[in-house]
């Protein structure tokens, strides 16, 4: 692995690097993440569509839909596996871009597609790992809250540090995907020891730099929030007992909620391509540091 560009894990060079990457590849990164949101989706439009199909035939009974999900469970796991791949070839092409040894999206997909199965089972770890931190906390506060005064203070206290502690647990495994996408020979679990080791004294910069660029995105998501609520704009002269009577209105409702899941559906292709190439520019940037500070790289 070649190092070309050692430099410090700054801000506003994170960003202005993950934007560029972003920018010069956006085609092929939106392809990616376009099929990476298909097969999300996947799960669920089957769901939909097997449903209607099974209720037109038969009487709904108690459970059916458990049964349902049981079926479409095996399809959900290999949509996650699917979705999981495509955003992790997004991350390989970014950080090979970096490195300026740049792969076409078949030479990535073919290095990302043995590591499939891994990926999906390093976010089912760290989903147990979360878990595991979790539960024992909620357990904890539970007990707590029903001592007088001392579990009002604990909670509180809690309540501060809790948020505090999960950014930076999020910080030390945000990058676990890739060193199992770019390094050989990694398993799940050893993707995510490496990805702890690289962010040992960077968690709080890495924070940084995810908090700024979410404060750059926010307002996308608002605006689009505000797109989507322009029909109800005209009828805000009108007292809300009025505007349940009127049909129109109601329809608007109803559609609604499918007008922003789509929206930010839309959206998240948009910027998952963004994201991917950020964390490529922070795990380079890792890299680098450890080398350079004659650490293990």
């Amino acid at each position: 692995m070649t190092n070309n560009s050692i430099e410090p894990l700054t801000i506003g060079n994170t960003i202005n690097t993950a934007f560029r990457l972003y920018r010069d590849r956006f085609p092929t990164y939106v392809f990616f993440a376009v099929r990476a949101c298909l097969w999300s989706l996947l799960p669920l439009i089957l769901q939909l569509i097997l449903s209607q199909l099974l209720y037109q035939t038969i009487t709904p009974e108690e459970g059916s839909d458990i049964g349902l999900r049981l079926f479409l469970f095996p399809v959900q796991i290999f949509s996650a596996a699917k979705s999981l791949f495509n955003n992790a070839v997004i991350s390989r092409l970014a950080f090979q871009d970096i490195i300026y040894q740049p792969e076409t999206a078949g030479q990535a997909e073919k290095k990302v597609k043995p590591k499939m199965w891994r990926l999906w089972w390093m976010q089912v770890l760290l989903g147990l790992l979360g878990a595991a931190i979790i539960l024992p906390i909620t357990l904890s506060l539970v007990l707590v809250s029903f001592i007088p005064i001392l579990g009002v203070l604990l909670i509180l206290l809690a309540s501060f540090c809790l948020p505090v502690f999960f950014l930076w647990l999020s910080a030390r495994i945000c990058i676990a995907e890739l060193p199992l996408v770019i390094e050989d020979n990694l398993g799940s679990w050893q993707a995510i020891k490496r990805g702890w080791h690289l962010t040992k004294n960077s968690a709080w910069r890495i924070v940084g730099v995810i908090f700024i660029a979410s404060l750059l995105i926010i307002p996308v998501y608002i605006l689009s929030v505000a797109l989507a609520s322009i029909p109800f704009w005209f009828n805000s002269s009108e007292d809300w007992q009025t505007l349940t009577e009127n049909p129109l209105f109601l329809q608007q409702m109803a559609m609604f909620p499918y007008g922003l899941t789509t929206i930010f559906l839309l959206l998240n292709i948009l910027l998952v391509p963004f994201w991917q190439s950020l964390k490529s520019v922070i795990y380079n940037h890792l890299l680098d540091q450890k080398k350079n500070d004659g650490g293990e790289y």
